[in-house]
């Protein structure tokens, strides 16, 4: 994958189903990709699973995760949540 201009530019939006695959978000986080994750209709308890999981990959990767709204997240490390780009879409969405 080569490197996009800026982290928003990366960011990958993805509305999480029932067939999302939690290990396949975590490759795309071990390879620089930003995520917003929008769990707005799936299963909380599966949602649950998917959040800690991915919250413990990006703790790894020297990450953060944000609360966008009540079920969207934004997953990414320090740097490209700091992402001038990617910042202004956070603040721009949260409620």
């Amino acid at each position: 994958m080569s490197k996009k201009a800026n982290a928003y530019d990366r960011t990958q939006f993805i509305k999480v189903d029932p067939t999302t695959d939690a290990y396949k978000l975590a490759n795309k986080l071990m390879k620089g990709v930003p995520l917003i994750l929008n769990f707005e209709t799936n299963d909380v308890i599966e949602s649950n699973r998917i959040i800690i999981f991915l919250s413990g990959v990006i703790y790894a990767l020297d990450g953060n995760v944000e609360i966008i709204r009540e079920k969207i997240l934004a997953f990414g490390t320090k740097e490209d949540l700091k992402d001038k780009h990617l910042r202004k879409f956070i603040e721009e969405h949260k409620s």
